[in-house]
């Protein structure tokens, strides 16, 4: 009977201690459930068993408000923006020119080096020319002799003393030898080499007393004095190209070094596959640092124009569409409005507006 007994306090000893956290816990939740309507009661400013002061500082105060979000307004100010087009170019000298035999014959001279650089007119190769220097003195001889008979029966027309079938005969044997010293001093010019331009030569590709066909190559010759630069840029900025924009180039062949020039000319046509418009720019090159086939990184600016601009951030897109909220000070208190923009570019964290804000919003 005593171990029952004991069996049963220690039972109602578990029972009350059981109770007792039961309650703990109810007292708690009330606690906490009584606080929480009290705070609804300060956010709602209800009335509570007391005066409270205005907007709800004191229990049972009238009209409190709930959270705010502090926002900061940026006006809308005018800056000045340009479009940048980076694209890849190729160097191609100013003028390119393949020299070539123009006659077939012996070489007889040959006055240049490789990689020289020469003037216009200057003499680059000789072909044989003995039988073309014989035919032009006989050329000149009966050119002096034609003109002689000629000149004298103008004098005889002059008094009558000739008639004047004669006279245009002779003429025309005059005008005949002119021709034909004309002809051999062309044939003579088609066996001497020159320089069309000035510039630099290629390798050279023949020696003396070699035989020569006409149309075969000599050297290579280019004007490298200013350098062309063609390059690709999208169709989206051909409204934005313009003869004379400036633009900087770079290039790993020469290490720490910025090339400036100008565009010279554009396209007529975009391409359909690339969906590109061809440009071409004139890089000066007067210390000969830039080489033809040199690849080049290019930076075209557009023509810098004053536009509006907001802060990026302050941008909200929706699909396609792009808003901001405009504060509306005409109105007391001030409010916001919702307004769709049309934008334009974007620099660094400002973009420009084209439409659906003015000045000051």
């Amino acid at each position: 009977m005593e171990s029952i007994s004991m069996v049963l306090t220690k039972r109602n000893k578990i029972v009350g201690a059981a109770a007792l956290a039961v309650l703990a816990v109810g007292g708690i939740a009330y606690a906490t459930m009584g606080s929480g309507d009290s705070a609804k009661s300060h956010a709602a400013g209800g009335a509570g068993p007391g005066a409270g002061g205005p907007g709800g500082r004191g229990p049972g105060g009238p009209g409190g408000g709930g959270m705010v979000t502090q926002v900061a307004a940026v006006e809308a100010t005018p800056k000045t923006f340009n479009v940048k087009i980076e694209a890849l170019g190729t160097l191609e000298p100013r003028e390119r020119v393949v020299l070539t035999a123009n006659a077939a014959d012996r070489v007889t001279g040959v006055f240049f080096e490789d990689g020289q650089r020469v003037a216009k007119g200057k003499v680059l190769m000789t072909l044989v020319n003995d039988q073309e220097n014989s035919e032009l003195d006989s050329a000149r001889a009966t050119l002096a002799n034609a003109k002689l008979v000629f000149e004298r029966n103008q004098r005889l027309a002059q008094n009558d003393a000739i008639a004047q079938l004669e006279l245009e005969r002779t003429r025309a044997v005059y005008e005949a030898a002119l021709a034909n010293v004309g002809t051999v001093q062309a044939r003579l010019r088609d066996r001497v080499t020159t320089a069309p331009f000035s510039g630099v030569l290629g390798f050279r590709q023949v020696s003396t007393g070699a035989y020569v066909s006409p149309g075969q190559v000599v050297a290579t010759l280019i004007d490298d004095s200013q350098m062309r630069l063609e390059f690709g840029v999208p169709s989206i900025y051909v409204g934005d190209l313009k003869n004379g924009l400036p633009i900087s180039a770079t290039t790993k062949d020469v290490i720490g070094r910025t090339f400036t020039g100008t565009l010279t000319s554009i396209d007529n046509a975009i391409d359909p596959t690339t969906l590109a418009v061809k440009v071409r720019a004139t890089l000066p090159n007067k210390d000969g640092a830039l080489r033809a086939g040199t690849s080049m990184t290019v930076t075209l600016s557009s023509q810098p124009r004053t536009s509006l601009s907001i802060p990026e951030i302050s941008v909200i897109a929706e699909g396609s569409k792009t808003f901001v909220y405009v504060v509306d000070s005409t109105r007391q208190p001030a409010v916001v409005a919702k307004t769709e923009l049309t934008l334009g570019t974007r620099e660094r964290g400002s973009v420009e507006v084209i439409n659906g804000l003015k000045s000051g919003d």
